[in-house]
């Protein structure tokens, strides 16, 4: 995700491409929020006012997200805990996402899918046993989404199916120093 990254800036700094193409969401956030505002319209009409104010307080309750996008089955130490400091001093829940590059539509492996892919639903599911636990600690709400295909594709499958999911903490690309370590945020844009 980082290399394409930094070869649509190159290209764009050579001058191969003119523009950058940015999809707004903003539309399709009102969009819906306006549907859920009419939802609740017509429960309250119908003289359903505890559900259609239950409705309202979920959706002024949904706090922001941080995406937080482990190395396929793993989040490393300092990941989780720069994700943790981030989302405490915000107020934000975490998001945890294990992507894997097996696609399941792969016809190469088919035979083999679900047994690949149940393997590693349950690594991923280990592997988040700590930083579920570091979250606890400091009591953020904490949820583990597994995605399989292309990160970037997830990634953007995420954004579109949550609500408020505001920075993306990805691992970093190497890990010279234990000590060094630059972790990688980006801002989702809206």
């Amino acid at each position: 995700m980082l290399k394409r990254l930094r070869e649509q800036i190159l290209r764009k700094t050579k001058g191969e491409h003119k523009e950058v193409a940015v999809k707004n969401r903003q539309a399709q956030a009102l969009r819906k929020r306006i549907e859920r505002q009419t939802k609740a319209i017509a429960f309250a009409e119908a003289g359903l006012h505890e559900d259609a104010q239950n409705l309202i307080r979920t959706e002024l309750a949904e706090k922001s997200k941080v995406l937080v996008v482990g190395h396929e089955d793993t989040f490393s130490q300092p990941v989780i805990q720069y994700a943790v400091g981030l989302a405490e001093r915000m107020g934000y829940e975490i998001l945890a996402l294990s992507v894997s590059p097996v696609r399941t539509e792969s016809s190469t492996l088919e035979p083999y899918c679900d047994m690949v892919c149940e393997q590693f639903r349950a690594r991923s599911e280990e592997s988040t046993a700590g930083f579920r636990c570091a979250c606890k600690e400091k009591g953020i709400s904490f949820s583990h989404v597994i995605k399989f295909g292309e990160v970037d594709q997830c990634i953007k499958e995420i954004h579109q199916e949550r609500f408020r999911v505001e920075f993306v903490v990805t691992e970093p690309e190497s890990c010279p120093d234990e000590g060094n370590v630059t972790i990688p945020v980006f801002c989702m844009a809206r």
